[in-house]
């Protein structure tokens, strides 16, 4: 019960944020309909139960699936055993992950004519081959500043050719995978690889993550690039089933082909006990309600509250949606539980020189930023590679300066702020208030805004970092020399010791022969001054 508490009191102050503002706005200035408002706080109430019941599950199934794959890696021979397992779990585990398919749904939702089938097999396709990849450059030791940069110059190469929106949507993509779902799963899973395979550093277990949500970028970009921005249009997916059947076929499909793949993988090489089996299976069926409920509740009223508030900023002054933005954009950090995580992370990692508390911060300023420019963007109608092109080449910029396990750290975080409620509702309110200025397409772009800005902070402060650790060690060093001479100086004393303890004893021979000439010179000088008789002359 004490366990349930506290993951209750955490989600819940993790959406008490985002209600606050949306009840403030009501009963200030945007006055919702009733209907809208009731529901969006039932959505709020049915998103934090099931967001528990979620958590709760996932530690028992998704992360324990992973950290028994990972560990198992040493049982095989050939790499491409691993790289093949590992290239399915990450397509299985995407097709699971909540944001993917709230992001899916809003694509579909706003004129994007492409299957949403099509469009998160791509994605979860583009996940599995570079997990796949970021194995192998655990393996085999390949620096990990040269596969981003590589990675991001093909990137950017195919982005040339395709249209904006594309674009927006692709990066969206990369920054919607490292979810609830993927990143646990992905990090006992490269741990365990690390650990089998005898990593040569610690910041091998970092940078899976960041590797794995490039994936998805180089996917749908080139998904956009074979059909020049007009993918092919299926009347089944705008169609809206009973929202309850709609969610509960959403959630199968993220769930059931996991487990079903994890099974069979057991069957093959585990053979797990039965009591572990059936533990998995327990924290499995947990999971599946949570996230059932999770979705439920963003279908039932947050993307339509965020929309709502997204159409009602655009008939505001362009002045007061800036400002909301800033707002909104520094609150959803604290919504955000793996900030906290990440914060941890960070100060663990520097021994105390970057504290957990400097680190929310900066990621709160970070997205408020993010948020607030992304708004610019919109207003003026302004292209996502102002966006992407100059905050990226920022981060390829920086990142030869930085601490490399800051690097690999700041990719897998991309993911951290654009989380659930990122994606439910500020991506919603975006495509609203883009509505108001030419199209909902120009909406898209925003998780990969969010996603951005924290890699640009945590590259930053891992220069700050090495700065830190350079003064230390030359303080370190100073602090060292003067001992050093200290020791020299000292090193010699028995030497000196012996030297003046000779020099003494040559000196008390020297004394004891001055008397004992003075003594001689004494009776000489006594014996010229006698007489014949022996008296002494007066």
């Amino acid at each position: 019960m004490k366990y349930l508490f506290s993951k209750f009191k955490d989600v819940g102050l993790g959406v008490l944020p985002i209600l606050l503002v949306v009840l403030v706005l009501h009963f200030s200035f945007a006055h919702f309909e009733t209907n809208l408002l009731l529901k969006f706080i039932g959505s709020m109430a049915i998103i934090v139960v099931g967001e528990v019941l979620f958590l709760s599950g996932i530690d028992g199934s998704v992360m324990r699936m992973g950290s028994y794959v990972g560990d198992s890696v040493n049982r095989f021979s050939k790499m491409t055993v691993v790289l093949l397992f590992a290239f399915i779990f990450g397509l299985v585990a995407t097709i699971a992950e909540p944001d993917v398919n709230v992001l899916a749904g809003q694509v579909i939702e706003n004129g994007i004519n492409v299957n949403k089938f099509l469009f998160i097999f791509m994605i979860g396709a583009g996940v599995g081959i570079f997990v796949a990849f970021a194995l192998f450059r655990i393996i085999k030791s390949i620096n990990y500043k040269y596969v981003i940069l590589s990675t991001f110059a093909l990137i950017f190469l195919i982005c040339i050719f395709i249209p904006d929106s594309i674009v927006a949507i692709a990066f969206d993509a990369g920054g919607s995978t490292t979810g609830i779902v993927t990143s646990p799963f992905l990090l006992a899973l490269a741990s365990g690889i690390a650990r089998n395979k005898n990593a040569k550093s610690n910041s091998d277990n970092f940078g899976v993550i960041g590797i794995a949500s490039l994936g998805p970028i180089l996917a749908v970009a080139f998904l956009g690039l074979i059909t020049s921005g007009k993918g092919s249009v299926n009347p089944m997916a705008s169609e809206s089933l009973n929202i309850f059947l709609d969610v509960l076929l959403n959630t199968m499909l993220g769930m059931l082909p996991l487990l079903l793949i994890f099974f069979i993988f057991d069957i093959c090489f585990l053979k797990l006990p039965k009591k572990k089996k059936i533990s998995l299976t327990v924290s499995s069926i947990i999971t599946f309600v949570g996230l059932y409920l999770f979705l439920f509740g963003i279908d039932f009223g947050i993307m339509e509250m965020g929309t709502a508030v997204g159409k009602f900023l655009a008939t505001r002054s362009k002045a007061f949606s800036i400002i909301f933005a800033v707002i909104v954009g520094f609150l959803i950090t604290f919504t955000e539980p793996a900030v906290k995580v990440l914060g941890s992370q960070v100060d663990d990692v520097t021994q105390g020189n970057i504290k957990k508390g400097s680190v929310i911060f900066a990621i709160a300023i970070a997205m408020m930023l993010a948020v607030s420019i992304f708004v610019v963007k919109i207003i003026f109608n302004l292209s996502i590679w102002w966006i992407v092109g100059i905050g990226y080449g920022l981060v390829l910029l920086i990142m030869p300066f930085s601490s490399t396990s800051f690097v690999s750290i700041a990719f897998d975080s991309g993911g951290v702020a654009s989380g659930p409620m990122c994606a439910a509702f500020i991506l919603p309110m975006m495509i609203g208030f883009a509505s108001g200025f030419g199209g909902g397409v120009q909406g898209f772009g925003l998780i990969a805004s969010v996603g951005l800005m924290p890699i640009l902070v945590l590259e930053i402060l891992g220069v700050i970092y090495k700065i830190k650790l350079k003064a230390h060690e030359t303080k370190e060093y100073k602090k060292a020399l003067r001992i050093s001479y200290g020791i020299d100086m000292f090193s010699n004393i028995e030497k000196l010791e012996e030297e003046y303890n000779r020099r003494q004893i040559e000196q008390i021979k020297h004394d004891e022969k001055s008397k004992e000439f003075e003594k001689i010179f004494e009776g000489q000088f006594d014996a010229m001054k006698e007489d014949g008789s022996g008296k002494i002359q007066g």
